[in-house]
């Protein structure tokens, strides 16, 4: 079945199909339509699901799936009627947590502290005004201490204005001799 690179809608509900889903199902990335419901089949979600950027419809309830539903990418844009009736399994989007679910948020808290301690962040707009003052400041303090650099680099500046200008007359003239 995941040989089936065009398919776009899959419905095999109420079949009473026995399995797992294959880890291969992403390879199916035209399927827009997944509905397994209703069926005996069981194992964890396959996380490689979450690559299947055109899926506008899944629903997997009614089976008999277990652990965390990977809710990453695409399979979080899912609501809990997809996964309901699936006495094993847990996470978001359904209310039941995952056992490993606290300690994981607990670690992630804590290494978001770690990095997020303002440190990174006063860097950053330290680094943004330097630059803003530098890209602002630099060449008008440049121009201001050099005469020669300034009257040269203004006569350039004109030279171009002039031959736009120009260019832009010489455009419009064409364009309205042809319509006479």
């Amino acid at each position: 079945m995941t040989k089936l690179f065009g398919l776009m809608f899959l419905n095999l509900s109420m079949n009473h199909i026995t399995g797992q889903i294959p880890e291969s199902i992403s390879k199916l990335r035209q399927l827009s339509s997944l509905d397994l419901s209703s069926n005996n089949l069981f194992g964890s979600i396959p996380s490689s699901m979450s690559s299947l950027s055109f899926l506008g419809y899944l629903n997997l309830s009614n089976n008999n799936f277990s652990g965390k539903i990977p809710f990453i990418g695409h399979m979080s844009t899912f609501t809990d009627s997809a996964f309901t009736r699936n006495p094993n399994l847990c996470g978001a989007p359904l209310l039941i947590k995952c056992q490993d679910e606290d300690l994981d948020k607990r670690q992630s808290a804590y290494v978001e502290d770690k990095i997020d301690d303002g440190y990174v962040d006063q860097w950053f707009y330290l680094s943004i005004g330097l630059g803003f003052a530098m890209g602002i400041l630099g060449p008008y303090f440049v121009l201001a201490m050099k005469r020669s650099w300034c009257d040269a680099y203004f006569d350039f500046v004109d030279k171009i204005v002039k031959w736009l200008v120009f260019r832009r007359r010489v455009t419009y003239a064409r364009n309205h001799a042809q319509r006479r």
